[in-house]
């Protein structure tokens, strides 16, 4: 379970500092705002919504990044890596590839 806690005031410190998430106000003090993970700027609730929105996107497309780049690149090294450990001859040479 994930616990996020909410707060503007010296008093709310150890309750966001001790949380998953912390999450000040922007008009909290600075004691609140250090303690946090996130600072809200306006003040507004449905924003906490929406930064976790945009972040799970962020989140899923960096795993789409990765999974591309390690797909496409893969296949490039194995070659590269047999030549070195097995001896293995290359099916074409690195000035070859850049080449192409």
């Amino acid at each position: 379970m994930v616990v996020a806690v909410t707060g503007d005031g010296v008093n709310d410190s150890p309750a966001i500092k001790k949380a998953d998430t912390g999450i000040a106000m922007g008009t909290g003090t600075d004691v609140a705002k250090d303690a946090a993970d996130m600072v809200i700027l306006n003040d507004d609730f449905s924003s906490i919504v929406q930064g976790i929105e945009e972040g799970r996107l962020v989140f899923d497309n960096l795993k789409k990044v990765v999974a591309y780049t390690m797909c496409s690149n893969i296949p490039e090294v194995i070659p590269f890596i047999l030549f070195i450990i097995v001896q293995f001859p290359l099916p074409l040479s690195p000035i070859l590839i850049i080449t192409i």
